[in-house]
């Protein structure tokens, strides 16, 4: 093989990242391009004044509010008592549970995202402020989430929502008849065997071509849907 015809190592090695990030689907590289990104350089409504850090206002490394479901999590939980639960007559698992009425060494996945989501809890409550900054103020003093993105803190917040913290497993496949195995689940995730909020929603980022509904799958052709419901 001639100088002419040998191939350059370095291109290769760009193209196949260019064609995996191509393949990928995703819209958003990670959270610093998202709504979530809450500090000074975030493009939302809601964003800090003086905050750097962008981490800060979900996790941190130190004296994080702990248990088996939480990742260093440092933003304050919500008190809210019940949000109510998902009811159907085709609904086939049977222990679904209120997620409502929780503290750190009971609250669920889903807790998380409520934390911020019911509205209840101002986005710049954390258990662990910056050390660097500690004071994080909020643009125009908008502090908790309004609009779409506040499902609410009523008993019936969640009761026309997709149903959460409830096992998905061979028995409730079986049982449905309409669910996908398990084993067989593709894009979504599923945390202890639970189905939660974050296994339709990635906080990080999204495969939504708008950026903002932080889907692990995109809704194109309702393959999110169908990532679990073979229907």
């Amino acid at each position: 093989m001639n100088a002419q015809t040998k191939p350059n190592p370095g291109l290769a090695g760009i193209l196949v990242a260019l064609l995996a990030a191509l393949s990928s689907g995703a819209i958003a590289a990670g959270i610093a391009d998202t709504k979530h990104n809450l500090s000074v350089t975030g493009t939302g409504t809601i964003k800090s004044t003086d905050q750097t850090e962008i981490c800060v206002f979900c996790h941190t490394p130190h004296d994080a509010i702990k248990n088996d479901n939480i990742p260093l999590w440092n933003h304050t939980l919500s008190t809210t008592a019940a949000y109510g639960t998902y009811s159907s007559p085709t609904f086939d698992a049977t222990d679904a549970a209120e997620i409502g009425g929780v503290d750190a060494t009971t609250a669920a996945v889903s807790n998380l995202c409520l934390s911020c989501h019911d509205g209840s809890v101002a986005v710049n409550s954390l258990n662990n402020p910056s050390n660097a900054r500690p004071t994080t103020t909020m643009a125009g003093g908008v502090t908790n989430i309004t609009g779409s993105a506040n499902l609410g803190s009523s008993s019936t917040a969640l009761k026309n929502d997709h149903p959460v913290n409830f096992t998905y497993d061979a028995a409730l496949a079986a049982a449905d008849g309409g669910l996908k195995a398990p084993g067989s689940l593709t894009g979504v995730k599923l945390f202890n065997d639970k189905v939660q909020c974050a296994s339709c929603h990635d906080p990080h980022t999204s495969q939504d071509p708008t950026g903002m509904a932080f889907l692990r799958v995109s809704m194109s052709g309702s393959t999110l849907c169908l990532s679990c419901h073979d229907k």
